[in-house]
């Protein structure tokens, strides 16, 4: 047994993980982050697609981070009819591989300790209070204690769960999700695509997120209420078929996606909670990687500001709470309100707005609007959309 003694230990080597433990490194606690794979960013679980100005909020990112830029993007109802989204915030298709891995490097250079191929199997704990973690490294058990340990590790938390947080989600807030990238394609790749449908994809939507020179990832998102586990696959295989004939898959990846609201606590003693672990992927979108940047970035600042005051209990951490119910909860909440009510939505309603759209002037077809159309026998949600798409 091995042992060694932080402030802060973050377990997850994802987003959140990194932006978590660069945050603390920065300032001035020591801090190690465990990753369970060989490398950060493997494998790539993810669309890779996100919103310039979210992450503007935290830095500016190197050119060689990123895959494509998004002119804009298409939605297309069950019956086909394409709907161009007028938007002022531009996207990104990131390679994830390598922003993972600069977020990893950039933990390191504020001061923090990494160590991949580490598999954390328990909690260090004191009358219910955490004080590190038990892990597994090439084959030796080791034993790291901290004054903070930030749950970072994504969907499945085993460490939120040992800690005695109910994780479990219901199916109908989780889904599965399988994606291709695909090369070849002769597709508009200047936009992003999504497709709706209660067949072709129950409960979620397919997408098409360009990655430049003919290659996208093409990825599908269903209900694991509504659908077994093979579903994810068969229906973008159809998909595939359908809109391109044979192609190159040049990259697969699967898993699954929490569509849930965040957590209701997200503290205990000794614990903070960040991440996909925290239920912070937008349950509208299944989007995660601006949620976790600013997780992260909170449960780094306010692990190593409480270390500092020496108050490490609940009472201490509470700020983190506040911090991720204003920025995230509350308006994700929000979303998974609309969520639910997209997903009582038939097709005939969905094409129906469609239709309505497109008699709009091109400026007016705004997020927004769409929801307003397609939620309009809804109208409990229209200050949800408003505040949503404000």
């Amino acid at each position: 047994m091995h042992g060694n003694s932080y402030d802060v230990i973050v377990v997850g080597g994802g987003p959140a993980g990194t932006m978590a433990g660069a945050a603390a490194a920065e300032k001035g606690a020591r801090t190690l982050i465990l990753e369970r794979d060989s490398a950060f960013g493997i494998p790539v679980r993810c669309g890779e697609g996100v919103g310039i100005r979210q992450l503007e909020r935290f830095f500016e990112v190197d050119e060689n981070l990123i895959a494509s830029r998004i002119e804009g993007l298409i939605m297309y109802s069950p019956d086909g009819t394409a709907v161009p989204v007028a938007s002022s915030d531009l996207g990104l298709v990131l390679e994830r591989v390598r922003f993972d891995r600069w977020l990893a490097e950039k933990a390191a250079r504020a001061g923090a300790h990494l160590r991949t191929r580490s598999e954390v199997d328990g909690l260090v704990t004191d009358n219910g209070r955490v004080e590190g973690v038990y892990y597994c490294h090439l084959g030796k058990r080791c034993k790291a204690e901290a004054k903070i340990v930030i749950a970072a590790d994504g969907v499945e938390s085993r460490v939120a769960r040992w800690a005695g947080v109910a994780t479990q989600l219901r199916p109908v807030d989780l889904e599965n999700a399988y994606q291709f990238t695909l090369a070849g394609l002769k597709e508009d790749l200047r936009f992003c695509h999504f497709f709706f449908g209660n067949d072709l994809a129950p409960g979620g939507y397919i997408w098409i997120f360009p990655k430049g020179d003919g290659i996208a990832n093409v990825g599908i998102g269903v209900s694991t209420k509504l659908c077994d586990g093979g579903t994810a696959y068969r229906k973008l295989e159809e998909f595939v078929a359908k809109r391109y004939g044979k192609v190159s898959i040049v990259g697969e990846a699967a898993g699954g996606v929490p569509v849930a609201r965040p957590l209701q606590k997200q503290i205990r003693d000794g614990l903070i909670i960040a991440g996909d672990a925290a239920r912070h992927t937008n349950p509208l979108t299944g989007g995660g990687i601006s949620a976790a940047l600013i997780g992260g970035r909170h449960a780094g600042e306010i692990a190593a500001s409480a270390v500092d005051r020496g108050d490490t209990t609940e009472k201490g951490l509470k700020e983190y709470q506040v911090r991720v119910d204003t920025d995230i909860a509350r308006p994700h909440r929000r979303a998974y309100r609309l969520k639910e009510g997209i997903n009582k939505l038939s097709d005939e309603s969905m094409d129906n707005a469609a239709h309505q759209l497109l008699s709009l002037p091109p400026e007016k077809r705004t997020l927004r609007n769409i929801f307003l159309k397609a939620l309009a026998s809804q109208p409990k949600l229209v200050i949800d959309i408003l505040k949503v798409f404000m």
